[in-house]
Formats: C-alpha cells, structure tokens, sequence
C-alpha cells in the first residue's frame, strides 16, 4: 500500500474533530546566581572540566615569579647575622638570693614571694619583657649610637632598631616553653666588619648598664629607706597610743564579740516582749469573756474554761445538772411547795451559788494573770530600752576603733618592709657586686672554609613556596574566572537547576551520528534515502556497543517521558526547539519520531522551518513540494507526505521550498486549520522549528500545539540565550512540557551498563 492510500486510511479514523486546545504557561524564569546554592559536586566538576587550564595558569605564574625571586635573591648581596649571649641573673642559689635585695628600692617584693612559693631555684628576679624594652629604649642607645658613628656615620637609632633583636632563650619542658636567664642580643648586616664592631659595643654598654643598675639602685634603696622611717616610726607610736585610750573608756577588749552580744540581747528582749504581749492579749480576751458569760449567769461556761480546775469543777456541774435533772422528775409528781421540791431548789440555789463563788474565784485569777504580764512587759520595756541605746552609740565607738586599728596595721606593715629591706640592702651591700657575664663572645657563624653564611638563605626557599601555593591557587581562580565567563551548561543537573523545567531526557553525544549529519549534505543524492534507512538500523546492530544502545535507549526513555506528562490528555503533538542553531534539534526530532514509530504510534515529522530546510538533507527525502506548497497552493496532503523507509508507522512532510515570509504562512488561517487535520490523523505530530532567539516560528507553533520540547546542547547553548527564548515562549503562551540535554560525553547510566552485562553474562 503506497503513502496516499495510507494517509486516506488515517483520514477515516474516527475522533477527527479536536476537542479546543488548552494553553498553559509552565515556564519559570531561569534563576540567577544570587539563587544558585555552591556546592561541592559543582566545585569538583569545574576542576574537573578546567583542570588544563588551572595546571597552565599555575605553571606559568608560578615560573615567573620563581624566576623573580631567583632574579631578586641573586641582585641582592647576602645578609648576615651576629649574636651574643648575656647571663643577666645568678644561677646558683646565693647569688639569686643576694640578687633578691634590688627589688627593695621599688617598694615591691615581689621577687621575694615569688622565691619563697617557687624556690630560689625557680624564680625570676627579673621582669624580662620590660628589661628588653630598657636595653633597646633611646636613652640607653645614644651613647652607642654617638660611638658608632664615628666609623659608620649611616647608623642612626631607627636603623640600629631595625636590625637589632634581643630575646629571651628558652627551652621547652614538659611539652611548655621554659625561659632560661639568658639574653641572647643578635645584629645583621650586609658588612660582616660593622656587625661584629656593632654587637661589640653593645656589649660593652649592656655590662656597663648592669653595673651602674646595680649601684644606683643600691644607693637610692637605702636613701630612701632612710627618709622614710621616721616618719613611718611617728605614726605607728600616735596610732597606738589612740588605740589604747579607747579601749580604756569604753572597756573594748574585744569590739566585735561586744558588739555581737549586744545585739544578740536585744533581739532576745525583743522576742521575749513579743510573747508576752500576746500571752497578756490572750489573757485579756479571756478576762472579758468570762466577765460577760458571768454577768450572764453562764458559770458554767466559765468554769470549763478554766482548763487548770476543769476536773474539779465537773463534780459539782454534775450534781447541779443531776439536782435539775430530778426537779424536772419530781415537778411531774409533786407541786411546786411540796417539800420534795422545796428541797431540790434549795440544793439548787447552793450549787449556784457555790458554782458562782468558784467563778468568780476563776475571774479574779484571770485578772490577777493580766496583772503580773503587764508587770513583766514593763520590765522587758525598760531593758529593752537600755540595751537599744547602747546599741545606738556603739556603732560610733566601734567604728572609730576599727579605723584607728586598720591605719595601725597598714603603718605597721609599711614600718616592717622597710626594715626588711633597709637589711636586705645592707647585706648586698656588704658582699660584692657581680654585673652581667658575656658567656658568648660577639661572633659571626662560618663554614668549614671559613666563609660566612648568609642569613638570607631560608627566606629565598620559603619565598618560593609561597610562590607556588599562590600561583596554585591564582590558576585555580582563572580556572572558575573562565568556568564564570563560559556561561554554558555542563551537565543535564545544570540545566534543571537553571531552567526549573521538568528533564525529560538526556541524550549520549554519538560520534557516528555527528560524522553522518556532518557528511550528509555533501553525498549525492542517490545515497541520501540509502543512509538514512540505515541511519537507527546500524545503532541497533551494533549489540554490543553500549554507547549506541544508550543513545537508543536515551530516546525510548525520552518518549516514554513525553507519554507520561498528562495521564488524561496524551500528547498529540509537539514542538522540537532550541535557543541557537547547533544544539541538534533535529537530529533529537528524527531520532524522537522513529523510535516513537517502532513502538506502533502512527507519526507525522514536519520540517517548519520553512526557512533553511534541514530534514529533507538528513532523511534523503526530496523536497520538491511540503509544507509551504501546501499552504500557498491546492496541493493535496496525499501528495505532499511521504512514508520514511526507516519505520512503517512514520511519515514525513517536508519544508518544500523556503520562503522569506515564513511567520505569514505559519500564522495563516490555513496553516492552523492543516495543524488541527494533523493532530486529528496522527497519533503524534512532531515540527522541527528554526531556533527560537530571534524568530518567532517556533513560538507560533508552539502556542498552537501540546506544547514544546527545548533542546539544550552540552557545552553549546549559553545560559542567557535560553533565558531570552524562555521569556519569549512565555510571552507567547506556550506550554514548555520540559528540556532535552543534548551531546553529553560519556555518559551510559549505570543501572543499564550493569543490566546490560548481566543479560551478556546469562546468554553466554
């Protein structure tokens, strides 16, 4: 059956009218660097990717500036370096205790508590860091400067400070640095002659220094104890005598246990009187109630009360209760002057009677009780009283005692330093007084031949060191610098980050693919139908080439993605874009619409890129009439598509010829009505476009279809190109069903590599 028998046959299927096509805009702005998170994966791939680059740079920089250090290490004559030591403290334990008295003359014995916590042994007489600050002050320095300008008149103080160090020697100990008592006093120059004069003079002056140290301390030490005693001896007599006087008029042994007893009185007083107080309350309230219940004739009430004599006053309630109790009885039996009842209200009238007395009794107790408390709280009143006044005046006498016996003490600890001192001095004095010892002599370090050694030789090496961890690093930055300015995608990763759009499939770039579409314009035509039928045939052949069974799979998995978008609504058609030319559109076209076709969907490609016409040349198709004679002229669609010879289901419509006008026709009343006839005759219609950047023919058809499908190109599509055609296709109210990364190398999956070599591993 030819090609026209066959599209009448799709024209008689049923469902020929389309139901109206939804628009949608799913299109997201592509995201900037401000949103982009860095990561790790990234900073590998771009070291991966410009490792060349990074490895040229740093050789490069890295040569030039090793050759200028070299350069400037051998322009610059050599420096070198001489030292001394200087022992600046005993070190045996007589002579650090002798050292000990020149701390007298500051007024701190601090070198004596340190000696007597640590040991002799252990203690530093010295304060080393402000000893290193004295030997490199100015004073110090201007009688040597004024000697060393006689043969070197460039030397001035700021110069000498430049080259001069002094430091202390350490030792490590115990895994902590241990300072020793020596100085070690180093000059370097680029004249061996003027070091040695230099550190020779210095020594001289830093001898000099320790002895006249020495004496002026001394001296001054003892002067001014000497001054001082006196006056310190006056005040510690006025201030005893002071002492003395107070204690005898206020009888004040001990101030502080006196005043705690006063204190503690009073606040017993305090709460004696507070208990009294509600003992006397009480007892008050209970004088006025039994008062009341008497004149009321209820003594009864009173006498329960009385909880002391309740058991003695129960018998005669008793027999009164019992004496009631009958005349209630006899009243029913007798009259009233019967002498039954006669006798019963006698004994009641003396019951009463005596129940009264013994109340009354109760109340002159009570009152009595109220009578002796207040008697008590007046006495504890008047103690009270006495012992707050005591308490008033104390305060003033204890604190005058307090003051008085804190001045004595300070005066007596000042007195007591001074006369340690005055004998610590004295005994210095009496023994002899050793300066600072030169135990290694102005020197210059020589080599076996009597050379000296620079002391520049390590700065060189470490210079170049640093060189070449800088020129690493400056290679690695212009490697990102170009990664930043080559602002193309890289991996399929980048391009869903970027773009925010569903990946519906990656494609392995396949080196036979782009030798065929590269050769194929240039074959006769002849051959061209014979090639392209071969084109899919010789990727499957080959079984055992994973790469060219990737690339198969790569599309299956492709269309599978597409079938998938919209369970309710299958895709029907769709356009094949891209931002630029170069990004293999159609090549992703063709391979889209055959394997679509070998799974049995009847498919419609369309060239519509009406303006360079490029499937034609890749399928070896003539394009004598397609789509532009279609829609200018009458010509039949049975006419214009031609089966592909490559699958049975596939059909293909050329360009025809190109035209200059191709958004007229693409946008034409005809061409939207030969869309719909499309859609409705064919499971898939597929239209490869011209790039979108630019021209607007993608973005008509696209508004017109399901939607469109982008292709991106590995290391060919440059990011803000895409932004541009994405702004455009939002603009046109197309539907972006998702992005197709195109030409990546290397790339096999590896779920299907180990698939595909366990399914060889089962057939052998």
């Amino acid at each position: 059956m030819d090609a026209e028998h066959d599209y009448q046959r799709f024209s008689q299927r049923p469902g020929g009218n389309l139901p109206e096509p939804q628009y949608r805009s799913d299109i997201q702005e592509l995201e900037t660097g401000d949103g982009n998170t860095l990561d790790l994966a990234w900073l590998f791939a771009v070291v991966r990717r410009r490792a060349p680059i990074m490895a040229a740079a740093a050789i490069v920089l890295g040569g030039i500036a090793g050759g200028y250090i070299i350069w400037q290490a051998k322009k610059t004559p050599p420096t070198y370096r001489g030292a001394f030591s200087v022992l600046v403290e005993p070190i045996t334990a007589e002579g650090r205790l002798a050292k000990l008295s020149l701390s007298a003359q500051t007024g701190v014995n601090t070198g004596v508590a340190e000696a007597s916590r640590v040991g002799i042994e252990n203690s530093d007489l010295m304060d080393y860091e402000t000893q290193i600050r004295v030997l490199r002050s100015p004073k110090l320095m201007e009688p040597v400067i004024k000697e060393l300008q006689v043969r070197y008149p460039d030397i001035s103080y700021n110069s000498l400070m430049e080259k001069l160090e002094i430091s202390r020697v350490s030792y490590e100990k115990d895994g902590k640095q241990q300072g020793t008592k020596i100085l070690n006093i180093s000059y370097h120059d680029q004249d061996g002659n003027k070091i040695k004069y230099v550190l020779e003079q210095l020594a001289k002056t830093y001898l000099n220094y320790s002895v006249d140290e020495r004496v002026n301390s001394l001296r001054q030490g003892v002067q001014y104890i000497d001054d001082q005693l006196p006056s310190l001896q006056k005040r510690v007599d006025n201030l005893q005598a002071q002492l003395q006087k107070l204690r005898q008029q206020y009888t004040l042994n001990e101030p502080e246990s006196t005043g705690k007893s006063l204190t503690e009185q009073a606040q017993y007083l305090k709460s004696q009187r507070v208990d009294l107080q509600a003992q006397l309350a009480q007892a008050k309230v209970a004088f006025a109630t039994r008062q009341r219940q008497l004149s009321e004739g209820d003594t009864t009430s009173v006498l329960t009360s009385e909880t002391s004599q309740v058991g003695a006053y129960e018998r005669l309630i008793g027999e009164l209760q019992k004496v009631e109790a009958d005349m209630a009885i006899q009243s029913a039996r007798f009259r009233d002057d019967s002498p039954p009842i006669r006798d019963l209200r006698e004994k009641q009238r003396n019951l009463r009677a005596l129940l009264a007395q013994e109340a009354q009794k109760s109340l002159d107790n009570v009152a009595s009780r109220i009578r002796e408390l207040e008697a008590r709280d007046r006495s504890l009143a008047e103690a009270e009283s006495r012992i707050n006044e005591k308490i008033r005046v104390f305060p003033a006498v204890i604190r005058q005692y307090t003051d008085l016996q804190r001045e004595l003490q300070v005066a007596t600890d000042s007195l007591k330093q001074f006369l340690e001192k005055r004998e610590t001095l004295q005994l210095d004095a009496s023994q002899r007084k050793t300066p600072w010892q030169i135990i290694a002599a102005p020197e210059l370090p020589r080599n076996r031949n009597g050379q000296l050694i620079p002391a520049s030789a390590r700065k060189t090496k470490r210079e170049l060191a640093i060189a070449g961890v800088l020129s690493v690093l400056m290679g690695i930055g212009i490697g990102f610098i170009v990664e930043i300015l080559h602002t193309v995608f890289h991996t399929p990763d980048e391009i869903k980050a970027a773009t925010r759009l569903r990946l519906l499939g990656v494609i392995p770039f396949a080196r036979k693919l782009k030798k065929l579409d590269r050769n194929t314009p240039k074959l006769a035509p002849a051959f061209m139908e014979e090639v392209s039928s071969h084109a899919l045939v010789s990727f499957a052949a080959s079984a055992h080439d994973e790469r060219s069974t990737a690339f198969l799979e790569a599309f299956r998995s492709f269309y599978t993605n597409i079938r998938l978008l919209s369970a309710r609504k299958p895709i029907h058609s769709l356009v094949i874009g891209s931002a630029v030319p170069g990004d293999g559109k159609s090549t992703v076209a063709i391979h889209l619409a055959q394997t679509a076709a070998s799974i049995g969907q009847r498919v419609l490609l369309i060239d519509a890129d009406l303006r360079r016409p490029q499937l034609h040349l890749r399928l070896g198709l003539p394009n004598e009439q397609g789509l532009s004679d279609v829609i200018t002229t009458d010509l039949s669609l049975n006419d214009a598509i031609v089966r592909s010879s490559v699958e049975e289901n596939l059909f293909v419509l050329t360009a025809g010829q190109p035209t200059s006008d191709s958004i007229k026709l693409l946008s034409s009343a005809k061409m939207q009505y030969l869309m719909e006839q499309f859609q409705a005759f064919f499971d898939l219609v597929i239209y490869d476009t011209p790039p979108l950047l630019g021209l607007a023919d993608g973005n008509i058809l696209a508004a017109n279809t399901d939607g469109i499908v982008l292709v991106v190109g590995l290391q060919k599509t440059d990011r803000s190109l895409l932004t541009k055609s994405l702004d455009g296709l939002k603009i046109s109210g197309a539907s972006v069903l998702g992005v197709v990364a195109n030409g990546i190398k290397g790339y096999i999956p590896d779920s299907y590599t180990s698939y595909h070599r366990q399914y060889q591993t089962i057939e052998r």
